[in-house]
């Protein structure tokens, strides 16, 4: 008894959580992108989830059957996964289609089990939410690396375009399922408890880590055209030559344009005469750099060192903004993967992390 009256306080304030976020997002927040509010619905539908589960918690209701039930109901929650990773990795995947074609299996096994009611048919909705949730993460997963290489070759800052942080994200989503699970096919008190903690948390660090998130649409490639003069000779692969590498010379040394805080690839592209294939297969072959990687080093060893050398007096958010980065932790992560060394640490001497 003393369980349910827990399991009835922690689904009472995970409905709260829910409703008041949900609230927050679809209303009252300043940033009303379509992530966002696509992210208030489905607190919306998990504030309703939780509601469901309040009554679940009376000792009459708290039999094999009804468990089976809510099993069947919860199990619909695991297409807001879909809709959040795809959300945020394909920008305007959730469409009504995609929806309906998704919904359909878990509309198929809940009128099944109307019909039936047989514990097998629970065992076979288990067993498809088993590989939907981890389609859903290994898809998500596939998706991300491609995200990451993206915004890391078109992108020179990306503090609110990243989606890193989607990795602890996933830890908690696993856990959450599979007390989810214990809960739904064997009644176990003390994991329903850590089901509602693992779900706050998993939705606080979403909440936390998506406050200035804006993704970002991923644009095809342009084709390279194939170039004469890098054609192999004698057996042997020629050095492609380059025609802009002369005036992105210029624009680094006379016009400082890695100083831009927003430059992109396609600013950068067009600037020296050519098209984003072409400057990716230049930095990627010629240089060995990210787009992201070959502007931040610029930032850092032309504009960063200089001022900390000649200007102690200056900040490190003085310099960090004076060198083209967007926030002080994306300067520190920069200079520490460029140097070795923390940018206080630089300031005050100190040698490389691994150096004697």
């Amino acid at each position: 008894m003393q369980g349910l009256n827990i399991s009835a306080f922690l689904a009472g304030w995970c409905t709260a959580f829910f409703t008041i976020h949900a609230i927050r997002l679809l209303r009252y927040s300043s940033r009303k992108s379509r992530f966002h509010r696509v992210l208030g619905w489905i607190f919306v539908i998990w504030a309703l989830f939780n509601a469901k589960d309040i009554i679940l918690t009376f000792p009459q209701c708290y039999t094999e059957q009804m468990l089976h039930y809510v099993l069947i109901v919860d199990g619909w929650s695991a297409i807001t996964y879909a809709i959040f990773v795809n959300e945020i990795l394909t920008p305007g995947w959730a469409t009504p289609r995609r929806l309906m074609l998704h919904a359909a299996p878990f509309l198929f096994f809940t009128i099944v089990y109307i019909a039936v009611g047989t514990t097998q048919v629970v065992y076979a909705y288990v067993a498809y939410l088993w590989c939907y949730a981890w389609a859903i993460v290994i898809g998500g997963f596939l998706k991300a690396r491609r995200y990451l290489r993206y915004i890391h070759d078109n992108y020179s800052n990306i503090d609110e375009i990243d989606v890193s942080w989607l990795r602890p994200v996933f830890f908690f989503a696993v856990v959450s399922q599979l007390m989810w699970l214990a809960v739904s096919l064997l009644g176990v008190v003390w994991a329903d408890m850590l089901y509602y903690v693992s779900t706050v948390v998993m939705w606080l660090m979403v909440l936390h880590y998506s406050r200035r998130f804006h993704p970002v649409v991923i644009e095809p490639v342009p084709a390279m055209v194939p170039d004469s003069r890098a054609d192999a000779k004698d057996g042997k692969p020629a050095v492609r030559e380059y025609h802009f590498e002369q005036r992105l010379q210029q624009l680094v040394e006379q016009e400082e344009i890695y100083l831009k805080r927003d430059l992109t690839m396609s600013d950068l592209a067009l600037a020296v005469g050519t098209n984003r294939t072409y400057l990716s297969n230049y930095l990627s072959q010629s240089v060995g750099m990210s787009f992201y990687d070959y502007v931040n080093q610029l930032r850092i060893t032309k504009k960063s060192v200089p001022l900390m050398q000649e200007h102690p007096e200056y900040t490190l958010e003085h310099i960090a903004a004076e060198s083209g980065f967007k926030s002080i932790s994306t300067f520190r992560r920069a200079f520490v993967k460029l140097t070795g060394k923390s940018p206080s640490s630089f300031r005050q001497g100190e040698p490389a992390c691994g150096t004697p």
